[in-house]
Order: structure tokens, then sequence, then C-alpha cells
């Protein structure tokens, strides 16, 4: 047995038990009822059904496959066998299974064959450079997507996690993200080769003796339990650090005290984001 991790981008790792659990959810749609309140039950019958019908890919079915007969559900008094027949049973199990595994290899290569004449060749990501990630599937707290960025990043590749997935170095309001990813789901950057066209980040404002950096907007509030004191929280954009590293940060809100105004529009925009308790 070999321990394959596979991502949720790669349906070429994991799309077999997809495709089964879609004509599983097929039988229990047809025979469960109203309320949905009994699929579990339904569960063991569908899934023996599943396993005794004929598979597209070997021409049996799984149980076949593995036990090298189909389930008979008459009843036969014959219970004893003896060890020349079982000695026969092995042996056409055994050229079973050669046959089966001859027959998925020829099936895999037909759909390779058909995928990969619509694929592109992947980009070869090197460790230390820097790409792109699609935003597709990351839930922001933008209205629409629509308007929103194709691509986050770029963020620096610091290794190598598989033959096709990279793991990538994400800033500290992307911690709760798996940095591992498919190498679909990255764009290579290109550095920027026009002379003096990168803008070095503003310096801080000195107010009241305490150096301090402009807000640019408020992206996202939430509470952190794990703080005894101050437990509310702001995603901040820093004025001037757009497309760097250190462009957003969760602060306190004890932080933003010359904020108050961005505060409240973030709240009257987002009306269901954990506040500040009234004094």
């Amino acid at each position: 047995m070999k321990l394959h991790f596979t991502s949720g981008y790669h349906p070429e790792g994991d799309g077999q038990t997809e495709r089964a659990n879609q004509t599983l959810e097929q039988y229990l749609r047809i025979y469960c009822n109203y309320q949905q309140s009994n699929w579990a039950s339904l569960l063991p019958i569908a899934e023996f059904a599943y396993n005794n019908a004929p598979s597209a890919t070997t021409g049996v079915s799984p149980f076949f496959a593995n036990k090298g007969y189909n389930p008979n559900l008459e009843v036969h008094p014959e219970h004893e066998l003896a060890s020349a027949r079982a000695r026969d049973f092995i042996v056409d199990l055994g050229e079973l299974h050669q046959e089966l595994r001859r027959t998925i290899t020829e099936a895999q290569k037909s759909y390779q064959t058909s995928a990969d004449a619509r694929r592109k060749p992947a980009p070869d990501f090197q460790v230390g450079s820097h790409a792109f990630v699609k935003a597709q599937y990351f839930h922001t707290t933008r209205p629409t997507k629509k308007l929103t960025e194709k691509f986050l990043g770029p963020f620096e590749i610091i290794s190598r996690a598989g033959t096709h997935s990279f793991t990538l170095r994400l800033p500290d309001h992307m911690r709760a993200v798996h940095p591992v990813f498919h190498v679909s789901m990255l764009e290579p950057s290109s550095p920027n080769t026009i002379p003096n066209r990168i803008q070095s980040p503003p310096p801080p404002v000195v107010i009241d003796g305490e150096p301090e950096f402009e807000v640019s907007e408020i992206l996202d509030a939430k509470i952190d339990n794990r703080r005894k004191k101050c437990k509310l929280l702001y995603l901040v954009r820093w004025m001037g650090y757009e497309g760097t590293d250190e462009e957003t940060l969760w602060i306190l809100t004890t932080k933003l005290d010359h904020n108050s105004k961005l505060v409240r529009d973030f709240h009257v925009s987002y009306p269901g984001k954990p506040a500040p308790l009234a004094t």
C-alpha cells in the first residue's frame, strides 16, 4: 500500500472516489424520503448495489474483482468445500486480478491520452521564486467576485511538496489556509523589468511620540478567545503597501483609536461582524 496525499484541485488523484460518491448519491436521491431522514439506513443497500454492478473500466463488479464471484442471494445446502476446490479458486482469483490490472492500465492510458490533448505543460517553478495563487476558491468579505482580483500574491515558493505541488510562504492573515497548492492553482510571477518602477513603502507617521502607519481600509473583523483582555481584532490594509507581504495584518481594536471613522464605516457595511462593546 502506498500513501498518496491529494489536494482539492487535482481530480486525477481522487477523482475515482468522487465519482463513486456521486453514484451513491444518485441511489440515495431516488429512494430517500422527502425529509431525507432515512438515507443512513439506505446506505448499506446502496453500497451493496454499487459493489455488485459491473464497472465500465474493468467490465466486472468490484465484488467480483475482490472475491472472484458475485454474491448470490439464493441459499445453497452445500457448505463444505474440498481443498482442491479452494486451491483452484485461489488460482483463478490470481489470474482474474492480473487481467483486471491489465484492463485498468489500458483504460488509464486511454483517459490520459484524451486529457493530455487539452492540457498545457505546467510551468517549471523553482524554490525561492514567487508565484500567484488563483483566488477562485478563496472566500473574502468583498460583495462580489466579479470585481475581485483573479490572483493573490505573489508569494514566495519555499519548498516542493510533491511532483505537482508546492509550498508557499503565506502572510499571517492567511495562516488558516493550507500552504500547499497544486501547480494548476499557481501562476508564475515575472519580475518588473522597468527600472525605478518599484516604489518603496511610505515611512510611519509619528503621533504623540509613537510611530503610526496609515490604514487604507478595514477588511474583516473577528473574536480571538485565546486572548485574556482585548479579544476583538481587525484585518487592515496599510496605505502604500499594496502587493507586498505586509499589505494586510490583523491588529487589536485598541490600535485603531485614530481610525474611528474607518471602523464605523466598516460596521455600517457589514453589520453582522463583531463590534466593540458600547461604553
